[in-house]
């Protein structure tokens, strides 16, 4: 093995289970499907690269298209997007055939794969704040490989809770869920009914409305407030903001708390740079303006052109 796959399997130790586990019998030198260790190595060392050793995201990934090509025996067009875009079809349709989900493409700002072996559907009917109730199916996943660079970076601190998909074959509608954050019973979870439940079905109901006109950033805006409104305390999510913002729209959640906080403050006489103060606002009238700023938003969505 190579130094940056060694350093991919210490960073591998210290991962939560039961991801360590798992990840780890997959990319031993002894595994015994010696393709499924190179690719999922290929996608490591890119993380390697990037997280460890300050090589601009830009470098790594043509690292790893080179890396995939090689793997899957294809010809390189020196398009990187294009090439990691084929390649990871191909092993998709690859990992599928192993009894694995394989959801690759770009979590802004990097790549990385979410990759898990069981999926379970459950339906339930999701209260918005303004609006009917959306039912939808969630698809709970269990058994993760990989799941995602924030995941991986942050040692499982930190990392995707779920998505939306809708209209993207082969992935069915609805909701997807990481099943490991969200312990049972889940009518009582509020991280799930709020953070999941909540802020997803958002995402439904603004595809729903107003279908190909809001960019990432604006539906995790919208989303975002929905958990604001949702929660009963500052602790519950209004601190991860202030800890997550960042005023970069490359990057679609930072962004968007950024400009929730920046809204927030505004609205409620405080210094925008002043977290403590911010924290300190009685948490009714941070849901009264959360729910202020939603509607005015849907006004300006809603307005004719």
């Amino acid at each position: 093995m190579s130094d940056l796959d060694d350093a991919a399997l210490d960073h591998a130790e210290r991962l939560p289970e039961p991801t360590r586990r798992l990840l780890i019998s997959a990319i031993d030198p002894a595994a015994t499907d010696a393709w499924q260790r190179d690719v999922l190595l290929a996608y490591l060392r890119m993380f390697v690269r990037i997280f460890d050793r300050d090589v601009p995201s830009g470098d790594a990934e043509r690292e790893l298209a080179a890396d995939l090509s090689m793997i899957l025996g294809r010809e390189s067009s020196g398009d990187v997007d294009a090439d990691i875009t084929a390649a990871e079809e191909e092993i998709r349709a690859a990992f599928e055939g192993r009894g694995y989900a394989f959801l690759g493409g770009r979590t802004p700002p990097y790549l990385g794969p979410y990759i898990w072996s069981r999926t379970e559907d459950r339906r339930f009917e999701a209260a918005l704040p303004r609006g009917e109730p959306q039912e939808v199916t969630v698809h709970f996943m269990h058994d993760f490989l990989l799941r995602g660079w924030l995941h991986w970076r942050s040692l499982g601190e930190h990392g995707a809770g779920g998505w939306y998909q809708q209209d993207t074959p082969p992935w069915p509608d609805g909701l997807y869920c990481v099943a490991e954050k969200y312990p049972e019973p889940l009518e009582t979870n509020r991280s799930f009914q709020v953070s999941l439940l909540g802020h997803e079905a958002q995402h439904v109901a603004d595809h729903l409305a107003y279908p190909g006109h809001l960019d990432s950033g604006a539906l995790e805006y919208r989303a975002k407030l929905v958990e604001l409104i949702g929660y009963e305390s500052a602790d519950e999510r209004l601190r991860f903001f202030t800890d997550d913002a960042a005023d970069d729209p490359e990057q679609p959640h930072p962004w968007a708390a950024h400009r929730i906080i920046r809204d927030l403050a505004g609205r409620l006489a405080v210094d925008v740079d002043d977290r403590d103060a911010l924290l300190a606002v009685p948490y009714p009238d941070v849901r009264r303006v959360a729910l202020e700023l939603l509607d005015e938003d849907t006004a300006r969505l809603s307005a004719p052109a």
